[in-house]
């Protein structure tokens, strides 16, 4: 494993035990238990929702199977002679073997990643206090009070980060089902579904998440296939325009070049992995300029975050 990958699944761990620990917190206060109790009930509340949405996405999976075959059949059917020939031949199970060793490969690869992920996170958030006190001890002494005060601005603007992502997951999810009900789409339940979790995603997230809804539109013509691309491109600018500038209000907010650049930069450095966390990691890198040299060592205020 390259280090920078090893680095960039540390930093989505850190994600994802900012979420869990606030969440900890949460119920902590509500039910007025303690801290490991409070997390068991975070956990196995993880846990019964993934089985659930898992049992309600495989369910939808498997009831709209018949029909999503039948009409990529029609699809292709549809499709000019010279690429249709190619289509078939590209299904051939011939040319599919010999593409699933790699898949498979880079599927297995994830889903260790994944693993490492969430049990590094698990492990963070069972205990944050012990790993902020490890890394505090890496400055020098007298650098103790401030390195608190970053990291405790650090994670309260990922966490603002994080909640204004899921927000504006779900709006994009909501608006894009929605849409679909409203075209005669079938299984708009998974593509809302799905249309929310992949604009986690930088740029490629929203037109992989379009590609299988337009892909079922094409089956029944290439006029239905454009109106549900339009929509998916109508409920894009929405968010980019409306929905996340509204969010931003109480969030964190990057400047636009910021947001790009860090995006290509962690594409080229980090692969699809660099892009899904560039985001936060431009949130760290800004708050520990603006923290560490513009009031440290120019001695102007802080610019940004706005709040701690």
């Amino acid at each position: 494993m390259q280090v920078a990958e090893a680095l960039l699944l540390i930093f989505a761990a850190v994600l994802f035990a900012i979420l869990l620990t606030r969440m900890t917190r949460a119920v902590s206060g509500w039910t007025g238990v303690r801290h490991g109790a409070a997390f068991a009930l975070v956990l196995g509340g993880l846990a019964a929702a993934l089985a659930a949405g898992g049992w309600f996405i495989g369910a939808e999976v498997v009831t709209q199977y018949e029909q999503f075959s039948g009409q990529i059949g029609t699809a292709i059917e549809r499709l000019p002679p010279q690429l249709r020939e190619e289509v078939v031949r590209q299904g051939d199970p011939a040319s599919w073997l010999a593409r699933l060793r790699p898949v498979a490969t880079n599927v297995a690869f994830a889903v260790g990643d994944l693993i490492v992920v969430v049990f590094a996170a698990v492990y963070m958030a069972a205990a944050p206090d012990l790993y902020r006190r490890g890394l505090v001890l890496l400055v020098p002494p007298a650098g103790h009070a401030r390195a608190l005060q970053v990291l405790d601005v650090i994670s309260e603007a990922l966490w603002k980060w994080l909640i204004g992502q899921f927000l504006s997951m779900a709006i994009v999810g909501v608006l894009t089902a929605a849409g679909l009900w409203a075209l005669g789409v079938p299984a708009v339940a998974a593509l809302g579904v799905l249309a929310a979790i992949l604009e986690f995603i930088p740029f490629l997230g929203p037109i992989l998440a379009a590609v299988p809804a337009v892909l079922i539109a094409f089956a029944q013509s290439p006029d239905f296939a454009l109106w549900v691309a339009g929509l998916y491109l109508l409920v894009q600018q929405l968010e980019g325009h409306i929905i996340q500038p509204l969010m931003q209000k109480r969030v964190v907010d990057l400047p636009p070049v910021v947001t790009i650049g860090a995006i290509a930069c962690g594409g080229l450095l980090g692969g699809l992995l660099g892009m899904f966390l560039a985001t936060p990691l431009a949130v760290v890198a800004m708050v520990m300029v603006n923290m560490l040299y513009i009031e440290d060592k120019l001695g102007q205020g802080r610019h940004f975050p706005d709040k701690a």
